[in-house]
């Protein structure tokens, strides 16, 4: 398998200019005229995972440079693997203090000598060259910024004001709120928005013609509906799941295997509906105890299935609902209490306890119906 055939889909069709990403208008206009007038400030890129965010920062690099240049005009940094106060004062400040030349946009030669000697298509050829404005500074690209500690962030406000004539910011964050009030006051600020299921669609249809990828009788349109109800709009998830699909259906194996719709869900690991039915079942039962509770839910995670799939889903059932099975203020207190544990899993708190905690208020409320 040659290196191309390996690369993940989700890199091998990453937008290579900004006129490539979808959905986000208004930020791409808004950095498009910044690039124009030559006025790029220092950027925060916010929002949920997949929406394009790193890759509207790297589309960015391509639009001010020649690719000859990128290694050299940008440092991309992971925060969630150097994340120390170490890093901002050395890697970060040496980078961000080293001086650049001013080459002016490139290219400018192909059109100062038009119609000199030139034919009709040499001179078509040459306005068809893609001119870069290459500024006189770098960028550092920080993903994950909200990894970062409160005390590395606070030293790069200092090193940002000093080289901002020389080098801007792009940092890159899933939670806003993490990012400490004076960094984030010193840069412009575009919240991403999770991607509509009609535009993820389009490009996984393209996608998916360009890898020849086979599917059952189910249908195109269903299976591509799956997985976007699946992925709850993160591209990249919804990318990769349609890879491992064809890859598990013996696509890229030569075989002649069809990507199923009932893999889909198993394949990214969420629990079927039997699994979730089977739980609210002991959960509705009156001659259920605790101890029957406890059983099914303990079961459940020894399966390797993930809490916070598991609690989604059960709210998902619980909604629809009527009101003779389960009132609205029996509800309410279900969702909210959803919202907190789902806090603690992000927080990090143990998924089995979390879970007992959401399935046992369930039980009571139930037991009060």
């Amino acid at each position: 398998m040659s290196s191309k055939e390996a690369t993940p889909w989700v890199e091998k069709y990453r937008p290579k200019s900004l006129t490539e990403v979808s959905h986000q208008t208004e930020v791409v206009s808004t950095l498009q005229n910044a690039v124009e007038t030559n006025r790029l400030p220092h950027l925060l890129l916010y929002g949920p995972p997949g929406t394009g965010k790193t890759s509207v920062a790297l589309a960015l690099c391509r639009t001010l440079w020649e690719p000859s240049q990128l290694k050299r005009r940008v440092l991309e940094l992971n925060a969630s693997d150097e994340r120390g106060i170490s890093v901002v004062r050395d890697k970060i400040k040496h980078f961000a203090a080293l001086a650049v030349g001013n080459s002016g946009p490139s290219n400018k030669n192909y059109f100062s000598d038009q119609g000199k000697g030139k034919s009709d298509d040499e001179t078509k050829k040459d306005e068809d060259v893609k001119r870069y404005p290459n500024p006189p500074f770098k960028i550092i690209i920080l993903d994950e910024a909200d990894a970062v500690t409160h005390d590395a962030q606070a030293a790069l406000r200092r090193i940002i004001e000093a080289h901002s004539k020389i080098t801007r910011f792009i940092l890159i964050c899933n939670y806003v709120t993490r990012i400490i009030e004076p960094l984030a006051s010193r840069c412009a600020k575009f919240r991403f928005q999770p991607l509509p299921p009609t535009s993820m669609k389009n490009r996984l249809q393209f996608i998916a013609h360009e890898e020849q990828c086979e599917f059952s009788l189910d249908g195109e349109e269903k299976i591509l509906d799956e997985i976007l109800e699946l992925s709850q709009g993160d591209m990249r998830r919804a990318v990769t799941c349609l890879q491992s699909a064809h890859v598990l259906s013996g696509g890229e194996a030569g075989g002649n295997g069809f990507i199923q719709k009932d893999n889909i869900a198993e394949m990214v690991g969420l629990p079927p509906s039997t699994v979730i039915l089977s739980i609210l079942e002991i959960l509705q039962n009156p001659k259920s105890c605790f101890d029957d509770m406890e059983k099914a839910v303990s079961d459940v995670m020894l399966e390797g299935y993930s809490a916070q799939h598991i609690i989604g889903a059960l709210l998902t059932e619980i909604i629809e609902l009527d009101k003779k099975t389960l009132s609205d203020l029996h509800k309410a207190k279900i969702a909210i209490k959803i919202a907190e544990v789902d806090k603690n899993l992000i927080d990090g708190a143990d998924e089995l306890l979390q879970l007992l905690m959401v399935c046992s208020l369930i039980f009571r409320c139930y037991k009060n119906a």
